[in-house]
């Protein structure tokens, strides 16, 4: 029996998502099968694969696949959120929304040309944490901006590469260049940061609205 890779618990569901990387469309043996499935790109060279179950008072209710090209990515930290009574999920280089408790696509957008690290609540849209862009998106799936860098969004460490506040945006790229942006994506100030060396607190990876 294959096991999730993470739980999410709301007030009557239960969500199960399944890392399916060896998932084959076309094929009989998978050891688990989805009433629905999802893609985003070419489906021959599709990077990464997400299964996902929900169930209401232990009964199924539905499931699906997803599934995107571009870098490889799991659930893990803030890829995953409940918004607007929906799931929002990334994989790969892709957003997902998808219907509670039904797990109907409501929209998809390619968010950047390699990976999606992470998706954060901005005000009543999201901001994407790409691997080469930040990218604004409103709440029906649409960009609103990209902004990219000198160099890939992330560290050599992989923490505080990323944050939002109040009012504004801080992103890090690999050479350490931090930058300041304001919700509407204009670059306030520019400057150098040294490496972080120990470890940040884990947030936790969902918030309902």
């Amino acid at each position: 029996m294959k096991e999730p890779i993470e739980v999410l618990v709301l007030e009557r569901q239960v969500i199960k998502f399944y890392d399916e990387a060896d998932y084959k469309l076309d094929s009989t043996d998978n050891i688990k099968t989805y009433s629905k499935t999802f893609i985003s790109g070419d489906k021959n060279i599709l990077t990464s694969q997400i299964g996902i179950e929900l169930f209401e008072d232990d009964n199924l209710k539905s499931s699906c696949l997803i599934g995107s090209e571009g870098g490889g990515t799991g659930i893990t930290g803030n890829t995953t959120m409940i918004s607007y009574g929906g799931l929002v999920i990334c994989c790969s280089n892709t957003v997902f929304k998808l219907t509670i408790p039904d797990l109907i696509l409501e929209w998809k957008t390619v968010a950047d040309l390699a990976t999606c690290f992470g998706i954060h609540f901005l005000d009543k849209d999201y901001i994407v944490h790409g691997e080469l862009d930040i990218t604004r998106l409103d709440k029906d799936g649409k960009i609103v901006w990209q902004k990219g860098g000198r160099d890939i969004w992330t560290t050599a460490e992989g923490i505080d590469d990323f944050a939002v506040y109040d009012d504004y945006i801080l992103a890090t790229d690999w050479d350490y260049n931090r930058y300041k942006f304001d919700f509407n994506g204009k670059l306030l100030e520019e400057y150098k940061v040294e490496p972080r060396k120990e470890k940040l607190e884990t947030k936790k990876w969902w918030k309902l609205w």
